[in-house]
């Protein structure tokens, strides 16, 4: 009997032959889909970076107030730093009160937020910047706040307030140090603005410094702990000024009058930067309440218009290991609007996102040869001019190590001047095949730029 061409099977080297086209296909899919996938790598963590980025900045559009975002090439890592409102005391509640009245002890003084401040000591109602404010008499005067656990965030503080303080006379023979030089001994006065003992403290020092405390204020070598103050007389005494610190586990900030002032730690002022103690990277928990001026530092003067904010949790990615972050660290600053804050930056930011070609193939051994990293390169040529720089001071002393460090600079840009090659550029969006950096080829560059509106491209 004949069977019919349906019915018919099929023999065992028709099978195998079909199994072997269809695993070559198979293969081939498999190289095309990881290259493919490979490919879009740089792609995928340049939307990740722009989403991490717009986050801050819709946050500060959103609720009028300033956020940051940190660009860490060494991590290859980015995070979005935003505070939240979780106090605030205007004294417009004052308003009926006549200048110079004393307010009555215990008396409660509504915040913003629901939240009571009651007097300690002699307080008086005054004219505030705007409005009404509140003036500190006498020894020990301050409001104090029950202490809430919003007020607490490990990942960071930021306390505003307008101020016009009371700086105490210096006797002509004050002050003077043996070596004929001279010492304001009103630095050593502690004029706390706001404070929650254990945790932090912001305030002007007697000689018109800004100060913010981390941690223990008794102890600021204690963990976590930190006492920084500005330079004297960044604040004018009997004149209004405007007072921010704020702090985000990354950058400590000071500012008077909207104006950014170099800070370092108390005690080290003489001392290198490098060799500064150890920064806290976090806010310490306390149980302390919340006090405008302190009983045991009180402030000298009136106070009107006090902001304390939160740090949110951060918003953060993480490059995977085939993309780097290019150039140095960065810490962008968005203002109350979204865009980025003139006082901080001048030009738009450009972050770059690269494929950097660490890897040479070999064709005669089938093998692939990994050079060190770009990162890797840069950091052992720091150290190894470091090392050198540490042998010529030894020998000859500072002088000619900063002379060495001086002639390096200039011959380098001189050789600069004299070669031209190829720059990365600063165009949004994707690149391919252009550019050197550190003399190896950049197989794949991204670029976000932000322009000093908040607009995101790229």
């Amino acid at each position: 009997m004949v069977r019919s061409r349906m019915e018919r099977g099929y023999t065992l080297i028709e099978l195998l032959t079909v199994l072997m086209i269809l695993s070559i296909i198979f293969g081939y899919s498999a190289s095309f889909v990881q290259r493919f996938g490979e490919g879009q790598n740089i792609s995928v963590a340049a939307s990740q970076v722009s989403s991490v980025v717009r986050a801050a900045r819709n946050f500060s559009r959103s609720s009028g107030l300033a956020s940051r975002v940190h660009v860490d090439p060494d991590s290859g890592r980015v995070s979005a730093f935003g505070f939240e409102n979780v106090a605030s005391w205007d004294f417009e509640s004052l308003e009926s009160v006549p200048d110079g009245s004393r307010l009555g002890a215990s008396a409660a003084i509504a915040g913003a937020f629901g939240e009571n401040a009651e007097v300690t000591g002699w307080v008086e109602a005054t004219s505030g910047r705007v409005g009404r404010a509140v003036l500190f008499v006498d020894d020990g005067p301050a409001l104090r706040a029950s202490g809430l656990p919003r007020y607490h965030s490990p990942g960071g503080i930021s306390i505003e307030a307008w101020v016009r303080y009371w700086q105490p006379d210096l006797r002509q023979e004050e002050g003077i140090e043996t070596s004929g030089g001279r010492k304001d001994p009103r630095r050593e006065m502690r004029l706390a603005v706001v404070s929650r003992p254990g945790s932090w403290e912001v305030g002007l020092l007697g000689d018109g410094a800004a100060y913010l405390a981390l941690g223990d204020l008794e102890d600021p070598a204690a963990d976590q702990s930190c006492f920084i103050a500005t330079e004297g007389r960044v604040a004018v005494p009997d004149r209004w000024a405007h007072l921010r610190a704020t702090f985000d586990g990354i950058t400590f900030l000071l500012e008077v009058d909207g104006i950014k002032r170099p800070w370092m730690p108390v005690g080290f002022e003489r001392i290198a930067e490098e060799d500064w103690p150890p920064l806290p990277t976090r806010l310490l928990d306390t149980d302390e309440d919340l006090w405008i001026s302190h009983p045991s530092r009180f402030f000298l003067g009136a106070i009107d218009e006090v902001k304390i904010r939160v740090a949110l949790e951060p918003h953060s990615y993480e490059l995977p290991g085939t993309v780097e972050i290019l150039g140095p660290p960065q810490l962008i600053h968005f203002d109350t609007r979204g865009s980025l804050d003139p006082l901080v930056h001048e030009l738009p930011i450009i972050i770059s996102l690269g494929e950097l070609k660490d890897a040479d193939f070999q064709p005669d051994s089938g093998t692939e040869v990994a050079p060190p990293t770009f990162r890797a390169l840069t950091e052992d040529r720091r150290q190894a001019r470091e090392e050198e720089l540490e042998i010529v001071e030894e020998a000859f002393g500072d002088p000619l190590a900063g002379l060495s460090r001086f002639l390096e600079g200039w011959e380098s840009s001189e050789e600069e001047k004299k070669v031209a090659g190829p720059v990365l550029p600063t165009e949004p969006g994707l690149h391919v095949g252009d550019g050197l950096l550190d003399g190896r080829p950049i197989q794949r560059l991204h670029n976000i730029v932000i322009d000093m509106t908040g607009t995101i491209r790229g």
